[in-house]
């Protein structure tokens, strides 16, 4: 019986990993990519001498010995092309918050540290800031489990009795934030958490992030996003993965409600056995299937689910050294920027990459800065029917976000030597994510306790993978989903496993 030929869509992390396990296992696959570069979200693009990141901060599996380690250990996401291994940089600030009343709140990774913080600022909620330590706690335990088959009966037992604590204390974390913040009493905590987490969002938004780094377990890949999907995918090249980038896929042909290849834009044809959408799901299942094949749960979840927004993302290139800067934190803008769509922007997220010499030449330091819109479509309009009031306004917030942080950092708009901005706009033309999210369904209670398909009923020989079918999104997710989808094929087919390269 000849090799299964399966084409996977879209070279994104999912993409990647489902394609590097399925060709382990003796299948042939060819991954179409509408970019000319694998990683989709997860990359990295070059500017005047500056590599801007536009994806990974922290990374969920850095640490050696866990489970989700073990899968970009597999993947090969650690291993440079020179052979060296990707440095991990771990922080002992999480982040730092600015306040409306001018002062700020450090998030230390150490819990001890980050007790001591709360308390200076809350001494009132004393009770709270010790249950939310301890929950941090077992939730760094619980992502931290040691994934190994060499441990006795007893220890199963024991795991198994700390595992229950953990996943109740998991569970626990799908209150709504503008629910949970109603524990504390001090004005400036409250302020704090929700200054980078939306009030109808879960707090695991919050938590789940924190709680690695005390553990260690999700610390800052040197070399960038789109190093680390080039690392995956020159393992699918070397196992034999066909890519064909700069091509879009049009439709998914369906001959007896069997996924039977894709059309491609240019109408040419790829036959396949097995078709896997890695995609933006509302194309995959809106225009690729072209509304034919769309689940209840998926109609509910488009209509009505929130979204992850999607950014405007401003790079700095900066001609000193910024460790003066803290790598991360939100700062408060009492003079809001207001952007074209109608966001009022009183706080942004700046990243000061001064840890990773490889974004900025020598001395310098790339900065960039995230603000958030729920207003994708807009940008995608004004680009295309308003394109010189698009670049004016893109050339606008730069100036004012440049004009606030001098304000707040000093000595700031005198070393920036080189600006670049991206959309939504720019998120969708790139990578057809819809309405430029870029993680897809936001995590609140009700998206995280619902299970989306991936296997489609009434259509054979298909499946979806991805941010769209895991409320919550993340890159671990979607790694987690190609070596899941993989499995399932094997099984599916009569096929011993196996995640071993050979």
């Amino acid at each position: 019986m000849s090799e299964k030929h399966v084409v996977v869509i879209g070279a994104g992390i999912a993409g990647l990993s489902a394609a590097s396990y399925l060709l382990r296992n003796g299948y042939r696959v060819t991954i179409v990519e509408q970019h000319t570069a694998p990683g989709g979200l997860c990359t990295s693009w070059n500017r005047n001498g500056y590599t801007i990141d536009y994806c990974v901060h922290w990374l969920m599996g850095s640490k050696a010995g866990t489970a989700m380690h073990s899968i970009w250990e597999e993947l090969g996401a650690f291993n440079n092309k020179d052979g060296s291994r990707v440095p991990i940089v771990h922080f002992d600030e999480f982040s730092t918050i600015g306040l409306s009343d001018g002062s700020s709140i450090c998030l230390y990774s150490d819990l001890e540290a980050l007790k001591k913080e709360l308390l200076r600022v809350g001494p009132e909620d004393k009770k709270e800031i010790e249950k939310l330590c301890i929950t941090l706690k077992q939730l760094g335990a619980l992502t931290n489990n040691v994934r190994s088959s060499h441990v006795s009966f007893t220890e199963y037992l024991a795991n198994g009795c700390s595992l229950v604590g953990q996943m109740i204390a998991m569970m626990r974390q799908l209150i709504p934030m503008g629910t949970y913040v109603q524990r504390f009493k001090n004005p400036s905590i409250r302020e704090m958490l929700l200054a980078e987490i939306p009030s109808d969002w879960s707090l695991i938004a919050f938590t789940m992030g924190l709680a690695q780094q005390h553990v260690k377990a999700a610390g800052y890949t040197i070399g960038g996003s789109l190093n680390m999907a080039m690392n995956i995918a020159r393992v699918v090249e070397q196992l034999g993965g066909i890519f064909r980038y700069g091509t879009a896929v049009k439709t998914i042909r369906i001959r007896e409600s069997s996924a039977t290849g894709v059309v491609l834009s240019d109408d040419t044809e790829i036959d396949a056995d097995f078709v896997i959408s890695a995609a933006d799901g509302h194309q995959t299942l809106y225009s690729m299937l072209e509304g034919k094949f769309i689940p209840r749960k998926f109609q509910k979840a488009f209509t009505d689910y929130p979204l992850f927004p999607s950014t405007i993302h401003i790079a700095l290139g900066m001609d000193r050294n910024c460790s003066d800067i803290p790598h991360g934190f939100t700062p408060y803008f009492p003079d809001p920027i207001q952007l074209a769509d109608g966001t009022i922007v009183d706080r942004c997220l700046v990243n000061a990459y001064h840890y990773d010499p490889t974004l900025a030449p020598e001395g310098k330091t790339l900065l960039t800065v995230l603000i958030n819109t729920w207003e994708g479509l807009f940008w995608s309009r004004m680009a295309n029917e308003r394109p010189h009031e698009y670049t004016t306004e893109k050339k606008r917030i730069a100036e004012e976000v440049i004009g606030r942080l001098e304000h707040i950092l000093g000595n700031f708009s005198q070393h920036v030597e080189m600006i670049d901005v991206s959309t939504p706009h720019s998120v969708i033309r790139y990578t057809g994510n819809w309405q430029g999210s870029f993680e897809g369904f936001a995590p609140t209670n009700v998206t995280l306790k619902t299970r989306l398909p991936k296997i489609i009923p009434n259509l054979h020989n298909f499946a979806m993978i991805g941010q769209w079918t895991a409320p919550g999104g993340g890159l671990p997710t979607a790694a987690k989903d190609g070596r899941d989808i993989a499995k399932h094929m094997c099984k599916s087919d009569g096929k011993v496993w196996t995640a071993v390269l050979r």
